[in-house]
């Protein structure tokens, strides 16, 4: 049956698609009009050869005169009128249709017409957390649910009328459709997409959404800058693998090169993508990342097909406390399904507080460790790194465990939300060493059973108490939050957080 890869072009940049599509070597070879849209196919009559990798390690065997090379056929189908823009891809054009695209348009159509009964695959990005993305398959009659932390990218599933959009579909930053038509039936689906794009939703899925704001974006840009000199937040991600429309790109041979855009042949070769790596190269050309991040490319090549290059912005895993994010090198904002998703994850984490136990401004970590073991009856046990014992023999020092009490294990931060989070990087390492050590931990030694878990987390010079955890402004810690109940629980831990406050008193 005909699989159908339909991206939405902004109408607008219909003939900049045009011109990059003929600067790849794609010549337009046949056109009509249907029922007031136009229709333009475009094809790579003579496609570029691609170097075949291992020819060059078997070449003994192979015995060629000329060093063997593939052609890879690519095309695109336009339909298009003066409201409206589709491309259809076939074979690699994705990579290039991408850039003039809709990006939110798969997964809002994905929206409008899964069954959400019958979950097929998903790929997700975790933010914050030690996943990065996955791809997840189910088995039938799998209703579409959501990890903590996770904001969806792509969506396989039966789809809620196989006559009109196939019996399965896929939607990323496209919607592939399976459907048995010729491609002059192409512009009664696109009205019958267009219809469907305005009706509400079927189910809301947490995810983000492109900033179109040119101010913005800059705005954004400037903020990512900055961050990258201090070195805050800012990592690059080379990911195994990406989506480009609802194709799945590994990533397992690609190697990388800095350039600066116009300067293409004065490449910086890499041995690996790093963000050391890309200050030390800003450095050396003395780049302003405030102003000038968007001239930093890098050349990635590929067995697979021939090369491409991309902004620096592509790799960069970027996440601030404003909900903006970067994917793909494109700026976007958690979607109010996402936020509304984190906040429901976050209230489900029980919390106390005890407002005799709040602080001075003058109180340290180590003062309220110590009132807490003379005054409240806790075991004080962040003087010392305390060892465990896993059933191999070996023993660990875990270090950071502030206090002990019925079966709990308390790590004590105070801060910021953004120091807060230290707490949680060390909760989350205490318990993986647990698990290996039957849940038991030695306490002048004694051996102690652990229970649960909990942070207590003293906030710094807060005006107003909170009245619930989300009202603690910070979505990466959040995200933290998020992800370290789902760690404790999996683990057959309670969570538990404690807040207090210190000000003055």
């Amino acid at each position: 049956m005909p699989k159908f890869n339909i991206y939405k072009i902004d109408v607008n940049k219909k003939d900049d698609l045009v011109e990059k599509l003929e600067s790849v070597n794609l010549t337009k070879t046949g056109e009509k009009v249907l029922d007031g849209y136009s229709l333009e196919f475009y094809f790579s009559k003579t496609p570029d050869e691609v170097e075949v990798w291992w020819t060059e390690i078997y070449s003994e065997f192979i015995n060629q005169e000329e060093v063997p090379k593939n052609s890879i056929y690519f095309g695109t189908m336009l339909v298009y009128n003066n409201q409206v823009c589709y491309a259809i891809s076939l074979g690699k054009s994705h990579f290039y249709l991408k850039k003039f695209s809709d990006t939110d348009f798969g997964l809002n159509l994905g929206e409008r017409i899964v069954d959400e009964e019958n979950l097929k695959i998903k790929n997700s990005k975790f933010f914050k957390s030690k996943k990065s993305k996955t791809i997840t398959s189910y088995q039938s009659n799998t209703p579409v649910t959501y990890d903590s932390g996770e904001s969806l990218h792509y969506i396989k599933a039966k789809t809620i009328s196989m006559d009109e959009w196939g019996k399965v579909a896929s939607f990323g930053t496209s919607a592939q459709l399976n459907l048995d038509i010729l491609p002059d039936e192409l512009p009664n689906l696109i009205n019958r997409i267009e219809i469907k794009l305005f009706e509400d939703p079927i189910i809301k899925l947490p995810k983000t959404e492109l900033i179109k704001d040119e101010e913005v974006e800059e705005m954004l840009d400037a903020r990512l800058g900055i961050a990258l000199e201090a070195k805050e937040n800012p990592a690059i991600q080379i990911d195994e693998f990406s989506v480009s429309g609802v194709d799945f790109i590994f990533s397992e041979r690609s190697s990388y090169k800095f350039y600066i855009q116009g300067d293409s042949r004065n490449k910086t070769n890499l041995l690996d993508l790093t963000v050391d790596n890309l200050m030390n190269f800003v450095r050396d050309r003395g780049i302003n990342l405030r102003n000038e991040i968007n001239t930093i490319k890098v050349y990635v090549h590929n067995e697979h097909g021939r090369g491409h290059s991309e902004m620096v912005k592509a790799f960069l895993d970027y996440v601030d406390n404003d909900r903006y994010c970067l994917i793909d090198g494109k700026w976007h904002r958690f979607n109010e399904s996402y936020l509304q998703y984190l906040n429901d994850e976050v209230q489900k984490i029980p919390w106390t507080y005890s407002p005799e136990l709040d602080i001075s401004l003058s109180v340290s970590e180590d003062d309220f460790n110590d009132c807490m073991e003379e005054d409240h009856g806790y075991r004080n046990i962040h003087r010392d790194s305390s060892p465990l014992d896993n059933p191999l023999g070996r023993r660990f020092q875990v270090e950071k465990m502030d206090l002990y009490k019925d079966r709990l294990l308390f790590f004590v931060k105070i801060g910021k939300p953004q120091k807060l989070g230290y707490a949680i990087d060390q909760a989350l390492n205490t318990v993986r060493l647990l698990q290996h050590n039957s849940s038991n931990i030695l306490i002048d030694g004694e051996e102690q059973k652990v229970q649960g878990i909990c942070l207590w987390l003293i906030i710094d010079k807060r005006v107003n108490n909170i009245s619930a955890l989300s009202d603690i402004n910070s979505i990466i810690f959040l995200m933290k939050l998020v992800d370290w109940r789902k760690a404790v629980l999996d683990a057959g831990y309670s969570p538990l957080i404690k807040i207090n406050y210190r000000r003055d008193i």
